[in-house]
């Protein structure tokens, strides 16, 4: 890391510490003293909403009561006529229905109002509750009257309740009176206290959504159920209140985090007051933004600080740091300067001392290593030569194998390192040899199908030799499957395609264009041209398409010249020539290829 980095660092450490510090303490705490604030906000209007609810509902049981007990005294001055219940309907109330323990139903609607088969039943359900227990049914509430709802009415989704009364007369139960409140000015103007930040809705305790109102394009009814506050008020399954932060899914999808707070009516429903918690820490993100302000006023003096410091100590180190690189790139010439300062200019004194040392001892071991990789070339080179030797016919076979397979390895575009384990994988792919018996190797005849079979085994010789070398690894590939054939017609395992490993395939069709150019007792030489074209004619059946391509490539621009140039000749005349044998491929009958002895 450069020195003025570090000093910067450290400058940098020392100013915007103290200020994260602080900032981070100073954030976190008004962060959750503003939660706090917030949910007791939000609780306040959750509880104050429930309870203006709780008095609408109350005192439209008491009035239902009363009405109840005046009705009875009423239809017996009117002699059982019920015309005045249309008188009975006003704002609030848009159906008032009788029901006598035996008779006709009488109601009275306000015009255009359709009640939900759900509101019905309700009503239904209320009144036989009445019917089936007396004048005192124990399912009313303490004032009297069965309360249903809350419902909604027609597409303006008016909120609306059911409330039942017992019509008595000298302690007979004479019918039920029912009628349906509206409450939704109430409602409205609950909603109007709430701030527009924030969402108020309705539960039913059966887990319905029955209003809400807040801002525009707000979650679905589904999203708001699933809220975790409005499960836990589902499970109370009574009279309860609670606050709790949590994570849900906003408008378009995305998770977002909320405050939430509600509180429970007398009669079991869920006033839920709901805040983006984006929104509500408002004033903690603009806190946020300037304690940000504080950190980068710090940074700016801090690096105004190290820019001084810099100049004094940071320049020289720079400077010796430079010439260290041109040392580490093999520039050992390189000499550091004198430096005002005493510390560092004994520090280039010593770094010249040491340059002078290492160029001398890198210069021995570049010397050592390409000795050595001379060796190991020498080596590896002798030893293919080596087992050219044993067969006479084949002289040079390997290195021009090796040369034909490093050009069209080149023009496949491999890397160094492929190219690297190409160029000995080519040079030692017939080391198997070494293995196979010297009356089959030197044969001057087409081999008869048992020795053929003994041949074959020197791809896998080979394989084992050099197997036993970690080193030798790479190369592996290419000396054991270059006798493998494009259409799986070749051997040791009858790999095809893609299965064959590329270094194998390169190999593969140098040694075909090398065998079909060279003289052999059974065979005579192909000329440049035919060899070239019979490469071609083994393209996607015995060779790769692709290396070929690259072979073509290379061919066309002379590339293989002096290596074929170099091949040598052992007949004299075409005549002698004429009485050697080809031996054809016994790989498959469908690849007709002119089958260099293996």
């Amino acid at each position: 890391m450069p020195l003025f980095l570090v000093l910067l660092g450290v400058a940098l450490l020392i100013s915007l510490v103290p200020v994260g510090v602080f900032g981070l303490l100073t954030v976190r705490g008004s962060r959750e003293a503003l939660v706090v604030s917030q949910q007791e906000q939000q609780l306040l209007l959750a509880a104050s909403t429930a309870e203006r609810l709780d008095a609408f509902l109350d005192h439209v049981g008491r009035e239902a009561v009363k009405l109840g007990e005046a009705f009875g005294v009423l239809r017996a001055e009117t002699g059982g006529r019920l015309g005045f219940l249309p008188e009975f309907l006003d704002e609030t109330v848009v159906l008032m229905r009788y029901r006598p323990v035996a008779g006709r139903i009488s109601t009275a609607v306000v015009p255009e109002l359709v009640l939900s088969r759900q509101l019905e039943a309700s009503l239904d359900q209320d009144a036989r509750v009445i019917l089936e227990h007396g004048a005192a049914p124990t399912p009313a509430s303490a004032r009297g009257a069965v309360l249903g709802g809350p419902y909604t009415l027609g597409p303006e989704r008016i909120l609306a309740v059911t409330v039942s009364a017992p019509v008595q007369r000298r302690g007979r139960l004479l019918g039920v009176l029912q009628e349906v409140a509206v409450f939704q000015s109430v409602w409205n103007e609950l909603a109007s206290s709430v701030p527009r930040s924030m969402r108020l809705f309705l539960v039913r305790p059966d887990g319905q959504l029955v209003a809400r109102t807040g801002p525009e394009g707000g979650p679905t009814p589904r999203q708001l159920l699933d809220r975790a506050i409005v499960q836990e008020f589902l499970g109370m399954r009574g009279r309860s209140r609670g606050a709790q932060a949590y994570k849900a899914r906003g408008p378009g999808g995305e998770v977002r985090e909320y405050l939430g707070s509600y509180s429970a009516t007398e009669y079991g429903w869920g006033v839920f007051v709901e805040v983006d918690e984006a929104l509500a820490l408002a004033p903690v993100s603009r806190l946020v933004k300037e304690v940000l302000f504080g950190g980068v006023l710090a940074a700016g003096l801090a690096i105004v600080a190290a820019l001084l410091m810099g100049g004094v100590i940071s320049r020289p180190m720079a400077r010796l740091a430079a010439i260290s690189s041109r040392l580490a790139a093999g520039d050992f010439s390189v000499r550091a300067t004198a430096s005002r300062v005493r510390e560092i200019d004994a520090l280039a004194s010593n770094f010249n001392f040491m340059a002078g040392k290492l160029g001398d001892l890198v210069e021995r071991f570049r010397a050592a290593a390409r000795d050595a990789n001379a060796m190991f070339l020498g080596t590896i080179r002798a030893l293919a030569e080596a087992i050219d030797e044993k067969d006479p016919y084949t002289k040079g076979h390997s290195v021009r194998v090796n040369r034909y397979a490093v050009i069209i390895g080149r023009y496949l575009g491999l890397s160094r390192e492929e190219m690297k384990a190409l160029h000995v994988s080519a040079l030692l792919h017939d080391v198997g040899k070494i293995g196979i018996d010297d009356s089959i190797l030197k044969k001057p005849a087409a081999l008869t199908a048992a020795e053929f079979e003994v041949m074959k085994t020197h791809p896998e010789r080979g394989a084992k030799i050099m197997g036993r070398i970690p080193q030798m690894k790479s190369i592996i590939p290419g000396m054991r499957f270059h006798h493998e054939r494009w259409n799986g017609a070749g051997y040791p395992l009858g790999l095809k395609d893609q299965e064959i490993p590329l270094q194998a395939r390169i190999v593969a069709v140098a040694d075909t264009f090398d065998a079909m150019t060279t003289d052999r007792p059974y065979q005579k030489a192909f000329t440049e041209a035919a060899a070239v074209a019979r490469i071609n004619d083994l393209k996607g059946v015995g060779l790769d398409p692709e290396v070929v391509e690259a072979f073509n490539r290379a061919y066309e621009a002379g590339e293989f010249d002096e290596v074929f140039r170099t091949r040598p000749k052992y007949f004299q005349d075409d005549e002698q020539a004429d009485s050697g044998e080809v031996e054809t491929a016994t790989t498959g009958p469908e690849q007709g290829e002119v089958n260099p002895r293996p």
